[in-house]
């Protein structure tokens, strides 16, 4: 150990030690600072804990505190995947055009059951995570959603229908022939705008696409220098899906129940 070169960290500790003994000014100024630096903080984290249960998000589901912590605090949009890989982004311009790169082929679980299937259980299941795709970072929520066996114009009237029925969401711009629908969600105390895309393919998956309001490249707002969103884009994912899903298990039933008929006769 050198003890030159430590000497003058030691000798500026103990001249800070004997200030704060002997100056009481000092001593009430730091502790002053440090009572506020605390209050800070505590705030910070009542103000972010709220907007993580007004998003309908917690950071204590897979794949866990911190690595929900680390991107409800450093990305600013989501976007669904087969896999739910947390490190998609969504890109508004890019990410769901018809036939682009990005959008994945669909799971073998993504497959439409064989015809004359005993149950509605049959219906196929939300995705498996992809063999490239890294356990440690999906998101149940962000795992695309596939109901083939459902005509494509059908889903798309019932995402719109979804839209409409959600408080907060509009939508400002529909392409059936795309198959997309284009949305804003407004929240409820503060006002801020989020983009939100779906995207119904032929093949019956429902991919979706959240970006934070902040995120344009026009925003003028303070909050474009924060890079988070607090879960806000995830909860928007989750909160169609969650509505949308019992829809599409009565369509399911209401199939089964027919195809029940016909084999009865």
């Amino acid at each position: 150990m050198d003890y030159h070169a430590d000497l003058p960290y030691l000798v500026a500790a103990v001249v800070f030690v004997l200030i704060l003994i002997f100056v009481p000014f000092v001593r009430r100024v730091i502790g002053a600072l440090i009572r506020l630096a605390i209050f800070i903080i505590a705030v910070a984290v009542v103000i972010a804990g709220v907007s993580m249960l007004m998003n309908n998000e917690t950071i204590f589901e897979k794949p866990g505190p911190e690595m929900r912590t680390t991107r409800f605090l450093t990305m600013n949009s989501a976007r669904t995947t087969d896999s739910g890989t947390g490190s998609a982004t969504c890109d508004m311009n890019a990410a769901f055009e018809p036939n682009a790169t990005a959008l994945e082929k669909p799971p073998e679980k993504h497959q439409h059951a064989e015809k004359g299937a005993a149950t509605p259980a049959a219906r196929p299941s939300a995705g498996a995570p992809s063999a490239a795709a890294t356990p440690d970072d999906d998101y149940d929520e962000l795992i695309r959603r596939s109901f083939p066996g459902i005509p494509r114009a059908k889903l798309y009237d019932l995402s719109k229908e979804v839209v409409n029925s959600l408080g907060g969401w509009k939508i400002v711009k529909e392409n059936p022939g795309a198959g997309t629908l284009d949305c804003i969600y407004t929240s409820r105390i503060l006002g801020m705008e989020d983009d939100v895309r779906i995207t119904v393919e032929p093949s019956g998956v429902i991919d979706v696409c959240s970006r934070s309001g902040t995120a344009r490249p026009d925003s003028t707002s303070w909050l474009r220098w924060f890079p988070g969103d607090l879960g806000a884009n995830i909860g928007h994912i989750k909160q169609f899906y969650e509505t949308l899903e019992p829809k599409m298990d009565e369509i399911y039933k209401e199939q089964q129940e027919k195809e029940n008929a016909k084999k009865a006769h």
